[in-house]
């Protein structure tokens, strides 16, 4: 075959952001590497943090500039908000992935920014050429063009994330190997991720079961997540608004059990999965669910529920989407 492989420019706005956090922009890494792996070439493109005008204009002259260098087939911007404006409007066929706070609110920045990320993101989508939500609930939550977007989740690394012994997990980590633990992810976001509804919950836990801990994970090196899940008992998922939680995918993955507020597409994701369970944002039917699955300290059957939704499998939708936009339509998301 001696087609030339599909060029594709990433825009993104993590790359100095990770200086501090290695976890930044992690998803969008894996996403990279395994649409690579399908033999796409990749060159990308990030707009930094800055949303001063002065220097959004600039990054744009940039990115025109670095596209009539380069000359990739098409765009992807990995967010919406001014990553989607940025990338909508640099001149080439344009795919948009959106993530969460990029169309939902519940952030702690104020209303204000937030709801003009959200119109952002909207107009940007009046540009694209092809659109991925995370999940159903961020395509409901566009104001135009629901019918273009796909809904393809987050794929997961399954090699990585895998069920492990927890003994080991717990000592490699230096946790106590007979308390039952709750884990808990606070991002960048403390208030996001609802960190205060978890602890509120774990009061009413540690009534139950007193020597119960709760662990709010921040700032971990990705390749050492797997452990946390293999020597956790259950973990929460407590957030305001999610699109697709990459943690209660990765968890699931490692057959951990979870107890999460119906947000995102994780309703849908432990659907059949046991032990887990979908609780309302009240810290006493909260605690109460994670009593249940601390008492009995049992794995779930989360790997099969997942298996689907590999990096692999992700990569391949998302390869479908460039191809199907190159020939200057989006298939209908009607159709599987």
């Amino acid at each position: 075959n001696n087609m030339k492989p599909l060029h594709v420019m990433m825009v993104t706005n993590y790359v100095e952001a990770k200086k501090h956090s290695s976890w930044v922009g992690i998803f969008v890494d894996r996403q990279v590497a395994s649409v690579k792996q399908e033999g796409v070439r990749i060159s990308t493109f990030d707009i930094g943090t800055s949303h001063s005008p002065v220097h959004v204009l600039s990054k744009w002259f940039e990115l025109r500039r670095e596209i009539r260098k380069v000359s990739p087939d098409l765009v992807h911007g990995q967010y919406g908000t001014i990553v989607g404006i940025v990338a909508a409007l640099a001149g080439k066929p344009i795919v948009i992935s959106y993530c969460g706070s990029d169309l939902l609110r519940g952030s702690s920045v104020s209303l204000l920014r937030q709801l003009f990320g959200i119109l952002l993101s909207n107009m940007a989508a009046l540009r694209a050429d092809g659109l991925i939500c995370k999940s159903e609930q961020l395509r409901q939550a566009l104001w135009w063009r629901k019918s273009r977007a796909v809904v393809i989740p987050n794929g997961i690394d399954l090699n990585l994330f895998a069920p492990g012994p927890q003994g080991e997990a717990r000592e490699k980590l230096g946790w106590n190997l007979e308390s039952p633990i709750a884990i808990v992810n606070a991002g960048d976001d403390a208030k996001r991720k609802g960190i205060d509804l978890a602890q509120a919950a774990m009061k009413f836990v540690r009534s139950c079961l007193p020597n119960a801990e709760l662990i709010v994970i921040s700032n971990v090196d990705p390749l050492r997540m797997p452990l946390f899940y293999q020597a956790a008992d259950v973990a929460l998922c407590c957030s305001v608004a999610e699109g697709s939680p990459n943690m209660v995918k990765e968890a699931l993955a490692c057959n951990l059990p979870v107890v999460s507020t119906p947000v995102g597409d994780v309703p849908e994701r432990l659907a059949g999965v046991f032990p887990s369970c979908i609780v309302s944002r009240d810290p006493k039917e909260l605690g109460e669910a994670i009593v249940n699955i601390l008492r009995t300290r049992q794995r779930s059957n989360g790997r099969e529920k997942v298996i689907h939704l590999s990096l692999e499998q992700a990569a391949s939708q998302i390869l479908t989407i460039y191809r199907s936009v190159l020939k200057g339509r989006m298939e209908s998301p009607s159709r599987p």
